[in-house]
């Protein structure tokens, strides 16, 4: 774990390299001086609705294992945020699942299969999101082509999903169809790895709430992006030709990106390498976007820290029983076919 540590600490050392080698540092604090802050109060509002309705969504997925009040879904979430913020060994999602499973006396591998099912679901929204932005903004060919393969791609995987989870057998059935011409080993493991898959979606197939989250999903990145149009609000950057929302839902897309990238806890570096990326894709200078990015970065760094430092306090947790959990949770094993079909008969 001590080599993940260094290992994250030099790739945001590196990202920040790349942040910072071609700015002018007058320049961004000059950008930084004549920001209007005042701006930056509504985006921490969005923020703090989105939590809101992140925390309802995860009850849905949660759901059909127990049925968890909201105090400590958000609780819990809070505490998975902040210590991605401040911890090392991105130990968010462990302390999440540690701290619904002490809070709701629930199977802590269940609730971390849940928050794996939440990042896919988000990710492919993701994906969806940036191919939709090439229909609304004139991106060079090259990224025009990436972002148009990217929708129908992620529209794909979506549809591929909904069939495996509702007609488990004949999706599986058509997938060693299209794999007959592998080895036998690697059409076995295509199989084991799609019912392990299928396994962690197990909690969603369950659930009759798909309107619900697929709502509260859409308005969720709405309210992410509303975060990023009210900080180019506070910078006054203009855009020619463009929306600023339709900015916003790109940045958003590669700033999400730079989450995902390993590195040191909070995502420094490489959250604003890629915000100052997404920027330029619409003309916006370096010192500008650097010194946006900066603001951003802050505005949703240091109020879900400090809401989760309270409720990491308040639960009496400790880093250590992080450390512990993460070798201690375990995969959830694979369904057999049987299960898998009892499944689908008593869902529909």
């Amino acid at each position: 774990m001590k080599k993940q540590f260094v290992i994250g600490i030099l790739i945001s050392a590196v990202f920040l390299y790349l942040a910072f080698r071609r700015v002018d540092l007058p320049e961004v604090i000059a950008a930084l001086e004549q920001a209007n802050y005042w701006w930056l109060l509504p985006g921490i509002g969005f923020m703090f609705i989105s939590l809101v309705i992140r925390a309802y969504r995860w009850r849905y997925f949660i759901q059909p294992i127990q049925d968890v009040p909201f105090k400590p879904l958000f609780s819990a979430m809070m505490i998975g945020y902040m210590a991605n913020n401040v911890f090392p060994l991105r130990l968010g999602e462990v302390m999440r699942a540690l701290a619904i499973g002490r809070s709701a006396k629930i199977s802590r591998a269940a609730a971390f299969a849940t928050i794996i099912v939440e990042r896919i679901i988000d990710i492919l929204s993701l994906l969806v999101i940036l191919g939709f932005t090439v229909f609304f903004h004139d991106f060079p060919p090259e990224i025009q082509k990436a972002g148009l393969a990217i929708f129908f791609g992620a529209l794909a995987v979506v549809l591929f999903i909904v069939f495996l989870m509702e007609k488990t057998e004949a999706t599986l059935h058509w997938v060693g169809v299209f794999t007959s011409p592998l080895p036998d080993r690697a059409k076995q493991f295509i199989q084991r790895l799609l019912r392990s898959f299928l396994t962690g979606f197990e909690v969603f197939r369950q659930t009759h709430h798909y309107v619900a989250i697929i709502l509260q999903s859409l308005v969720l990145w709405v309210l992410y992006a509303g975060i990023i149009y009210v900080t180019f609000l506070a910078f006054d950057i203009q855009l020619e030709n463009d929306t600023i929302f339709v900015a916003s839902l790109v940045i958003l897309v590669m700033i999400s990106i730079g989450i995902m990238i390993p590195s040191s806890p909070g995502f420094v570096g490489t959250y604003h390498y890629l915000a100052m990326q997404g920027l330029a894709l619409f003309g916006v200078p370096e010192a500008d976007a650097l010194s946006f990015a900066i603001i951003l970065h802050i505005t949703n760094y240091i109020p879900i820290t400090l809401v989760g430092l309270y409720y990491f306090w308040k639960e009496n947790m400790h880093f250590r029983d992080a450390l512990e959990e993460s070798d201690a949770i375990e995969p959830v094993p694979p369904l057999e076919p049987s299960a898998a079909d009892e499944t689908n008969a008593q869902s529909s």
